[in-house]
């Protein structure tokens, strides 16, 4: 009986899954508001009243598309504590968040570029603000000068970039990814030699 109330656990929790990506990509591709909760289900193979098991609304997918996002973020910010205070602990935290967006896929930036006025204005975008000041914050290091504060906002929006690079260059992604690491690096240096 236990194996069985697993499996179905399994199912469920891989459906939700699977509905998060499939949403973000139809976010991202189509627009937020351009995207029905009836073309969620049908990209996923489900009727709306399975999908409506997990999410009533398209806000609630793209809450937890989101609000999992800042989580991760949080995550490794709270993980790189104290090494925050050196150049080195912000580089390292810089490359994790790029190695962490390069594996979420280009649909995650592209969807807050592009519907970021919507996600403002929903209940969470509170919460998806205050993640992203949070990380920020933790790039510029503790008693940033307004200069470092920018150069945190500069590296970030750097890695930002692989995702709009790989729309427009014929590269390979993995080269793009890595080339918008190095510069993010050098803005996050600036003067420093590390």
């Amino acid at each position: 009986m236990t194996q069985r109330s697993a499996g179905v656990d399994h199912r469920r929790t891989d459906t939700r899954d699977r509905a998060l990506s499939v949403g973000l990509r139809l976010f991202a591709t189509q627009g937020y508001a351009n995207t029905s909760l009836r073309e969620i289900a049908d990209e996923l193979g489900v009727t709306k009243a399975a999908l409506y098991f997990h999410f009533k609304t398209k806000e609630d997918i793209l809450s937890g598309i989101l609000l999992d996002h800042i989580g991760a973020i949080n995550a490794m910010v709270e993980e790189a504590g104290p090494s925050l205070a050196t150049l080195d602990g912000r580089e390292v935290l810089l490359r994790r968040v790029a190695e962490y967006q390069a594996g979420r896929s280009t649909h995650l930036v592209r969807l807050i570029r592009e519907n970021f006025t919507e996600i403002s204005n929903l209940p969470f975008g509170a919460e998806i603000k205050k993640g992203q000041r949070r990380l920020l914050e933790a790039l510029a290091g503790p008693d940033a000068t307004l200069v470092g504060r920018i150069r945190a906002r500069t590296a970030f929006m750097a890695i930002q970039t692989a995702a709009m690079a790989a729309e427009w260059e014929s590269a390979d992604e993995k080269d793009v990814h890595e080339a918008t690491l190095a510069i993010a690096l050098e803005v996050l240096r600036g003067g420093d030699s590390g």
